[in-house]
């Protein structure tokens, strides 16, 4: 039994056009982060100090505006990214914790 698939033709005439805004939206939740933005959320991936600071207020502003810009994507590739700032400290703490015992330096 053989089906016959239908080629039917995308008629771009019954799908109105997307207005400026909307491809604003559009590339704003695709839109990934910038080189600046992934090193400095990689360099400083905490965001509560107990001083006021520039990557604290950095952070938490930048938090702010993805979610309320609606940056889907760089809000996602933050959270991923301050993960992997976090596992960096980490490593680099077991690494002169390592050192430290190895060169007897304590």
């Amino acid at each position: 039994m053989k089906f016959k698939l239908s080629r039917k033709k995308y008629n771009k005439d019954k799908i109105p056009p997307l207005t400026e805004e909307e491809q604003n939206k559009e590339k704003r939740k695709n839109t990934p982060l910038t080189k600046e933005e992934y090193l400095t959320f990689f360099f400083f991936p905490y965001t509560k100090t107990t001083r006021r600071s520039f990557t604290k207020n950095f952070n938490e502003s930048e938090d702010e505006r993805f979610i309320k810009h609606g940056f889907d994507t760089k809000t996602q590739q933050v959270r991923s990214v301050r993960t992997l700032g976090f596992i960096f400290y980490g490593i680099l703490l077991f690494v002169l914790i390592v050192l430290i015992k190895h060169f007897n330096l304590a």
